[in-house]
């Protein structure tokens, strides 16, 4: 898969983040097509998680930052990602699992950015003011 327009968001570190998920895809794709064997594809699965939990990590502090309603849906989805990951990993041995893998990763990559993740893009660019905690009593000024 490649890097589309379409794709950004509009926020150049998430579409950086975006492109490095796509790398993650495509290193799997590649790795299947090759045909270089279950330790390949397994070693691109494992990089592509590891990419997915910085990611995720920081879109969802940005949600919360800016006070997204809809944080705990967008939570879902990536759960749901890693949960359908994990089972296409368990099953990675097997040749149907290498189609079910690359059919779930380039509907995923696509529904999500292009759906969910606009989302939380429209609500900061909608003006969202930063969440601030009620610290502000534990602030001493001399």
């Amino acid at each position: 898969m490649e890097w589309k327009n379409e794709y950004s968001v509009g926020i150049l570190e998430i579409d950086d983040q975006h492109k490095l998920l796509l790398c993650g895809f495509t290193a799997i794709e590649e790795s299947i097509r090759l045909g270089e064997g279950w330790s390949n594809t397994h070693y691109a699965i494992l990089e592509l998680n590891q990419l997915a939990r910085m990611h995720f990590t920081f879109e969802e502090a940005i949600m919360h930052l800016f006070g997204y309603p809809e944080t705990e849906a967008h939570q879902h989805e990536h759960q749901h990602f890693f949960s359908r990951m994990a089972s296409i990993e368990r099953h990675s041995l097997k040749k149907s699992a290498e189609v079910e893998m690359v059919q779930f990763l380039r509907g995923w990559l696509t529904s999500h950015i292009l759906g969910s993740d606009r989302g939380y893009v429209k609500h900061i660019f909608s003006g969202a003011q930063v969440v601030r905690s009620n610290q502000d009593s534990l602030i001493h000024t001399n």
